[in-house]
């Protein structure tokens, strides 16, 4: 089983920002800078990795606002409605019980992510016709 890296974190910041430079012009430098790609080899497939970022920018926008949200918990505490929150009624157990799911939707949205930002880069560089795999552990 492969476990989480830095570089999971920086595919999902990867996915958020491939389209727009893209557009701009500088996916070169983006995807050697968070996924250490190198130089296009090829024509680009803008309109085809257009396509695989409708699917990989909401699951890291997922990521990172379950990131926000879990860090920022505290300051949305209600104590009037603690007994009926997850984990409550106190707030560190509900902090508690909220942190794990938000652990499992982002390791599972990280999973997601590989396969999605490999694709997405091999597109912009020329190079779609290597394997397309899903992870495996």
């Amino acid at each position: 089983m492969r476990v989480m890296t830095v570089l999971d974190w920086k595919r999902t910041l990867y996915a958020l920002l491939a389209l727009p430079f893209g557009l701009a012009g500088a996916h070169e430098r983006l995807a050697a800078r968070l996924l250490g790609r190198p130089p296009r080899e090829g024509t680009p497939r803008y309109l085809a990795a257009a396509g695989v970022s409708v699917a990989a920018i909401p699951l890291s926008l997922l990521v990172w606002f379950l990131v926000w949200r879990i860090a920022t918990y505290g300051l949305f505490w209600d104590p009037t409605t603690a007994g009926e929150s997850w984990g409550g009624p106190s707030l560190a157990g509900a902090w508690f019980v909220h942190f794990f799911c938000a652990l499992g939707m982002t390791v599972v949205a990280m999973w997601l992510l590989r396969p999605l930002t490999d694709l997405q880069s091999r597109l912009l560089s020329g190079r779609a016709g290597a394997g397309t795999g899903v992870p495996t552990t």
